[in-house]
């Protein structure tokens, strides 16, 4: 039995601010919203003090490697990266080494959050070979299937297969398979050549299958990307680096899909302000610090999970945002999408996952957690401190240092 806990400042979730009060929390679960601290075995005041309590951020798209890969990163690593930005839950990719496709590395990786993890979390499949297999995989706790541009080249029939699954979550990268075809070193030029057409055509392409799944594209990185899959009724999210880093040719800045234009970077934070955007997902992608050294060899992708929930803020800070948008974005919308009925709120029955943080002008620093040390954005303001993150009742990260003393669950094992 986990002990109770009493967690009091200013609460707010996606309805907005509720005022000063206190969350209770007893075998995991949110059992009472009171006016001020009952009486429990540990109580966090911080009451007057302009600290909001809020629902744990989660973030649905994130690679931490392992397997194989856990040079660039692991379970460990990636999920204290995580606890210490406030997100409490996290859901991992399958583009692994060995892919998560089939059944044994689909459960060695299973095997690995569990025995690793500090958060909640859960993973993706990775669109196999056979629909024979599809079968297997889905009997495993996943939250869903992910396709990728190779996939609709390769085994489109299997893709077709899995998006006639009824409520099943297909989360999609809205690429073609020809964007990837040219190497291209700029870029610059990688921008126009990955330009919206080939992800615009990808949302069409999946749309034309006539899918009976819950169809989610990530990270759209154009706005013409955002309004095709909101037309066909699919959600979508986008990254903080297609909202806030400008394109240049450091390697740093390499990723799929690549950064755009200044032009269309503001109009995709014009859909964002409009309420046109489910979630936020970081698309955390760590490489070793040698991957992103080598000009012929830059592996795409943005470490993000130290970063990406404080930076943010700062349009709530900016008056952009309101901040029951915010947390829309970062725990209520992620929990629609993963069909999470018991995340992203404070009220009695709810998981108690919960971040606790204050709003405060900093600078960011280099990750302290994760293996991936190297960042486009060091020394970007940031406008939140993260004061503790608590996942089931218990603290996973005082602000100051993570705890492994923790139950972390992934929510679609029964």
């Amino acid at each position: 039995m986990q002990p109770s806990i009493a967690v009091c400042g200013v609460l707010a979730d996606y309805r907005g601010i509720q005022g000063e009060g206190c969350v209770i929390a007893e075998d995991e679960v949110i059992v009472g919203i009171t006016g001020s601290p009952p009486a429990a075995q540990l109580v966090l005041d911080y009451r007057g003090q302009g600290v909001y309590v809020t629902p744990g951020f989660i973030d649905l798209h994130v690679h931490l490697r392992g397997l194989l890969q856990s040079y660039k990163e692991d379970e460990y690593s990636g999920t204290a990266a995580a606890a210490s930005s406030g997100i409490t839950m996290v859901v991992d990719m399958p583009n692994t080494q060995p892919r998560l496709a089939t059944l044994e590395a689909l459960d060695a990786k299973l095997a690995a959050l569990r025995e690793q993890s500090v958060t909640d979390y859960s993973l993706y499949a990775g669109v196999p070979d056979s629909i024979e297999e599809v079968r297997k995989l889905a009997s495993r706790p996943i939250a869903g299937f992910k396709v990728y541009p190779d996939d609709l080249a390769h085994r489109l029939d299997v893709v077709h297969y899995i998006l006639d699954l009824n409520n099943v979550l297909v989360v999609v990268h809205p690429e073609l398979p020809e964007a990837e075809k040219p190497i291209i070193e700029s870029n610059t030029l990688r921008s126009l050549h990955r330009g919206c057409h080939w992800e615009t055509a990808a949302v069409d392409l999946i749309a034309s299958l006539r899918p009976r799944a819950r169809v989610h594209i990530t990270h759209a990185s154009c706005p013409s990307t955002l309004e095709h899959a909101r037309a066909y009724g699919f959600t979508v999210d986008i990254t903080p680096h297609h909202l806030l880093l400008e394109n240049g040719e450091d390697c740093l800045l390499r990723v799929n899909p690549p950064l755009r234009s200044k032009a269309e970077q503001t109009h995709l934070l014009k859909k964002l302000l409009e309420g046109e955007v489910d979630a936020i997902a970081s698309d955390h992608a760590p490489h070793a610090w040698r991957e992103k050294l080598e000009p012929l060899s830059c592996r795409p992708g943005i470490p993000w999970l130290e970063a990406w929930p404080q930076m943010l803020y700062c349009l709530v800070e900016a008056g952009a945002l309101k901040l029951q948008e915010y947390l829309w974005l970062t725990s209520r919308g992620p929990a629609k999408i993963l069909g999470l009925d018991g995340y992203g709120v404070l009220e009695p029955g709810a998981r108690a996952n919960i971040t606790v943080f204050r709003p405060a002008t900093r600078r960011v620093h280099i990750p302290r957690w994760s293996k991936a040390k190297q960042i486009p954005y060091f020394m970007e303001k940031s406008c939140m401190d993260v004061v503790a993150t608590i996942v089931g009742g218990s603290i996973v990260y005082d602000g100051y240092k993570i705890s492994s003393d923790t139950n972390p669950i992934n929510p679609y094992k029964s």
